[in-house]
């Protein structure tokens, strides 16, 4: 989970970072939390962030700006403007802002909108731990075109590339509960997504990757298919 705030005034990024902080804890969830009081620099850090706390009113860029450059890296993440004014509401609701968050900050509604948030994430996101390093990457569901499982480690290639995971298939099989994958055989999760071409036992994906699908799951599979396709 990767959070940034940004606030031309460092009181209200510390309050807001202390706040978040809090009610991340309660739910027991780590995350990294950048902190920005220049509005330059979070335009230019280049960061995938899963939320974001703007001010509206800085410049060079305002929230809104920042906003939309943050939303070109992640289109799912999760906007908050925090703000002392009105008048850009609308503008706020047309970049499709999560939530519109007067100061001083309201801590009952920060919270709801806080856990609000982390259920889309946990839907649109997937944050992952690597073998080597002990870093983690995040990506959006949707750019996963197939999971596999290599030895003690699963395989996840997706749109932008590949990455060696030390997520376990149990992991993935939770976390890829979305009704467009599909696991076509006990190493393979499928992204249907990204189907080109479907043979009875064998599936192609982004007209790259031919996956097996196993005899025990071709009946199923074939239903599938058809349903999902006919649902298109």
């Amino acid at each position: 989970m990767k959070i940034a705030i940004c606030d031309d005034e460092i009181k209200y990024v510390e309050e807001t970072k202390i706040k978040v902080k809090n009610i991340l804890a309660e739910q027991n969830i780590n995350a990294e939390i950048d902190l920005y009081n220049s509005s330059t620099d979070i335009y230019n850090c280049g960061k995938f962030y899963d939320i974001a706390f703007l001010d509206i009113e800085m410049e060079p860029y305002s929230g809104i700006k920042v906003a939309e450059k943050l939303k070109a890296t992640n289109p799912y993440i999760v906007i908050f403007i925090v703000t002392s004014y009105d008048e850009y509401l609308d503008d706020a609701m047309d970049l499709n802002v999560f939530r519109y968050i007067k100061k001083p900050l309201d801590e009952r509604r920060l919270k709801a909108g806080v856990c609000k948030a982390l259920e889309m994430i946990d839907n649109n996101v997937i944050t992952f731990f690597l073998k080597s390093g002990n870093n983690s990457v995040s990506v959006i569901s949707d750019d996963i075109i197939f999971v596999e499982t290599v030895g003690r480690t699963t395989r996840v290639v997706t749109v932008k590339g590949e990455y060696v995971s030390e997520n376990k298939m149990t992991f993935w099989k939770e976390k890829l509960s979305a009704s467009f994958f599909f696991p076509v055989h006990k190493s393979f999760i499928i992204n249907m997504k990204h189907l080109t071409g479907y043979k009875r036992d064998t599936v192609t994906l982004s007209e790259t990757y031919s996956i097996p699908v196993a005899y025990r799951k071709q009946a199923k599979f074939r239903s599938y298919f058809f349903n999902f396709v006919g649902g298109r």
